[in-house]
């Protein structure tokens, strides 16, 4: 009885591409091995190759179930941070080793959202073309949620309860550092101190009591902090007193701000229990004059202004930056510093 021949399947192209990319890989196999992240080798089409039990653990998927997926896409779910389209889509044209960060993973056919730190690194052949890439998905979910346990609490740690405001610690630190990199750098300084002090506050304690006291500077501390730049520092100082610290201002700028804000609480209907408690600041400013100048100078300065803006007629702003005091004039009443080119953004 005569054999029957079978016949043989030609390879596909694909098929050359995989065993291709397969080899290459190869090199790198012991490697791998060692991984504690999961990993995983997709060709030009996204199919699975290769992958390890970290990317099973990971996922909490077994092999098996892996090994029937047609393609990566199938098991997680990686939009872009950075763009349009997926993670996934920024490796499958990368012409180099990649990583991208703070990608927010899920698994098709489940709930739990991943955070993963992704690398990957591409294989091409002898002609330059595409034949897959090795993905190495790095789940940092628990370590994420930790970050922001411990950045919560050290928010706290400098945070005035009442007002959310930062503590006077804080901003004294802020403004060391930043006067200490200007020196080593000798680049002149550009940074004010802007103090205000709520007028007559204790007679809004004796008018409306305490809990009126504390409602007025909460909704303050919310005036300041939405009408500042995310570079300035806005700090309780100690009781009614508010001490806002600019970065990269000019002294018109300083004074700019500050009319600002003091016009920005003057406007603001203070409503407690019904009731329209009038509240108004005073403000006093002052700027680092040079290298050698002291933060406990400056805040002496903007303090000493505050005070001559409380004996003459409060709601109004004095400056000083080393050459007297100067109060800035509200438009409207003869006229105010030209302030076009002050160089703060408000």
């Amino acid at each position: 009885m005569s054999a029957v021949a079978v016949p043989i399947r030609d390879i596909t192209d694909q098929e050359r591409k995989d065993a291709d990319l397969l080899a290459k890989f190869e090199t790198y196999r012991d490697f791998t091995r060692i991984f504690l992240d999961g990993f995983v080798l997709v060709n030009s089409q996204r199919k699975i190759l290769k992958f390890n039990q970290g990317l099973c653990t990971a996922f909490g998927v077994k092999a098996i179930d892996v090994k029937k997926l047609n393609t990566l896409d199938e098991l997680i779910t990686m939009p872009n941070p950075g763009g349009v389209g997926s993670a996934l889509d920024e490796i499958m044209k990368a012409t180099g080793p990649l990583r991208i960060d703070e990608v927010q993973a899920t698994r098709n056919g489940g709930e739990k959202t991943y955070q993963l730190i992704i690398g990957s690194y591409p294989f091409f052949d002898a002609h330059g073309e595409f034949l897959g890439a090795c993905i190495i998905l790095r789940d940092v979910t628990a370590e994420t949620n930790l970050q922001g346990k411990y950045k919560e609490k050290s928010i706290q740690s400098v945070t005035d309860p009442l007002t959310g405001l930062f503590l006077r610690r804080y901003f004294e630190e802020q403004v060391d550092q930043a006067m200490a990199k200007l020196r080593e750098i000798n680049q002149p300084p550009s940074i004010g101190i802007l103090m205000f002090d709520l007028d007559k506050f204790k007679g809004i304690n004796d008018t409306f009591g305490h809990q009126a006291g504390d409602f007025v500077l909460v909704e303050t501390a919310k005036i300041l902090k939405s009408v500042s730049r995310k570079t300035d520092i806005v700090g309780r100082y100690g009781g009614e007193e508010i001490l806002i610290v600019v970065f990269g201002a000019t002294r018109d700028g300083c004074c700019q701000a500050a009319e600002k804000f003091r016009i920005a609480i003057q406007e603001h209907k203070f409503i407690f229990e019904g009731k329209r408690v009038p509240v108004s600041t005073s403000v006093g400013v002052s700027m680092f004059v040079d290298l050698e100048d002291t933060r406990e100078n400056v805040v002496a300065r903007a303090d000493k202004c505050l005070y001559a803006a409380k004996a003459n007629g409060r709601n109004v702003v004095y400056c000083e930056f080393g050459d007297g005091e100067t109060r800035v004039t509200p438009e409207g009443e003869g006229g105010r510093p030209d302030l076009g080119a002050a160089g703060f953004g408000h």
